[in-house]
């Protein structure tokens, strides 16, 4: 019963942490290429490519028309030591993750329906991705390939939160003072496959179980935000995005691994029905974090524009979890993550090179959101640098591409959940943005 309730809760545990290198937490803020080209720094200057319904509700109704898709290209791979001597028998001291590419797309479109008034719509992922170590099939008792000993924690697991918000933004002081505000509407999917052994007969390290755990929920929360031209080289910005309450609901399914030993009469009794391995339903209730973002742009010259965002985002709504089991087998469990809260410091510069050319640079710093590194998310403190280039051939259709490159030192962590860390993760990555618009009207002069 003990194992069942640890297998159960690494879905929950996967929601919770994320698996995204690039990002604090399972925090995903490339959603547009000309904002990730200036590392997402804009709350008081946003893009004009309508991506403001994220970065800066509040700038939207100072901007024109647009509609524009874009993709951004997440490339990551993860590298795991462990310390001398601390590996299992057996076991490789090094342990690779293949590199992996994730595809993040997005769509805003925002319309001014009078000269001081903007209705906008976006649809985009802020939080997810997914991270998958090597580890030999369930149905190869002779495998010979790398079996990760974090495949106890969790070995090929995903978590998805998708956002469609409407949002209104109206001048309230034309050409000076601009607010906006709308709601979100969340749908949040999770998977998580994970591996048990049981150390108590003398199984650690050998597989008894194979669990597949997947959920889903839905929430609404809301966003507000503000943009004050102070004098025409200074704008102050400020975005608030709430926290989302998701309830989630699942199942959990179990198989088991024959060991060849004597146990396994005794572990096959517990995938019968009403027994704590048995396939079942689970659920919990996730809260995604708030974000709060203030920032400031200046030109010092007409064609520089030079942008700095603090975001503060409140990952200890995640410090805990209470685990609903259907089974009455596997009571309900409490699962203690101790998240805590991160700041994110960004600094962009835009270069208006002419009125078909833009180059822009990007640097960001932010701290970690785990207490320490797992397989779950081998992330920590990270700086970022990035760069990218926007094409306006006319004033109808736009194009953006970036590049951002993330340097993470190598942090020490565990591979199973509530014991002594025992090696070191490194972790490389970089990503590539692809945006295009169409413009309605005249291109506006806001970026």
């Amino acid at each position: 019963m003990r194992r069942s309730l640890a297998i159960a809760g690494a879905v929950f545990a996967c929601a919770a942490v994320g698996t995204p290198l690039h990002a604090q937490g399972s925090g995903v803020d490339q959603q547009s290429a000309c904002m990730s080209a200036r590392m997402g720094a804009g709350v008081a200057s946003p893009c004009n490519d309508a991506s403001g319904v994220y970065f800066s509700p509040g700038g939207l109704a100072m901007q024109g028309s647009a509609l524009s898709v874009g993709v951004t290209l997440i490339r990551s791979g993860s590298t795991f030591r462990y310390d001398p001597g601390q590996e299992p028998l057996g076991t490789s001291a090094v342990i690779k993750r293949e590199t992996e590419i994730v595809p993040v797309p997005q769509a805003f479109v925002s319309y001014k329906a009078t000269p001081r008034l903007a209705v906008a719509l976006g649809a985009f992922a802020p939080y997810g991705l997914g991270l998958s170590w090597p580890v030999c099939p369930a149905s190869d008792a002779h495998c010979a390939g790398t079996n990760f000993e974090g495949r106890f924690t969790g070995y090929d697991n995903s978590l998805r939160a998708y956002y469609l918000q409407p949002t209104v933004s109206y001048e309230v002081v034309p050409g000076r003072i601009s607010v906006g505000a709308g709601v979100d509407f969340v749908h949040s999917t999770i998977e998580v496959h994970q591996r048990a052994d049981r150390a108590s007969i003398g199984l650690r390290g050998t597989d008894i179980a194979d669990a597949e755990l997947s959920g889903s929920g839905n929430a609404v929360t809301g966003h507000v935000g503000l943009v004050v031209r102070a004098s025409d080289k200074t704008s102050l910005g400020v975005r608030y995005l709430h926290s989302a309450k998701v309830d989630m609901s699942g199942d959990a399914d179990f198989t088991q691994i024959l060991t060849g030993t004597v146990f396994d009469p005794a572990i096959t009794a517990q995938f019968a029905a009403d027994s704590a391995l048995e396939d079942q339903g689970i659920g919990t209730t996730i809260k995604f974090p708030s974000q709060l973002v203030v920032g400031v742009s200046y030109r010092p010259l007409e064609i520089v524009n030079l942008l700095f965002d603090w975001q503060h985002t409140t990952w200890s709504s995640f410090d805990q979890f209470v685990i609903d089991f259907d089974n009455a087998a596997a009571p309900n469990r409490t699962l203690n993550l101790n998240y805590r809260n991160t700041n994110t410091f960004r600094f962009g510069t835009q270069v208006d090179w002419s009125d078909a050319l833009a180059f822009r640079l990007g640097y960001r710093y932010n701290t970690a959101a785990t207490p320490r590194a797992t397989p779950f998310l081998p992330e920590g403190e990270r700086n970022y640098y990035s760069a990218g280039v926007g094409f306006h051939p006319n004033g109808k259709l736009s194009a953006d591409v970036s590049f951002q490159y993330i340097n993470q030192p190598d942090r020490r962590g565990a591979v199973r959940p509530d014991e002594p860390v025992v090696g070191v993760y490194s972790a490389t990555g970089m990503t590539f943005g692809f945006t295009l618009a169409y413009h309605f009207g005249a291109r506006p002069g806001m970026q």
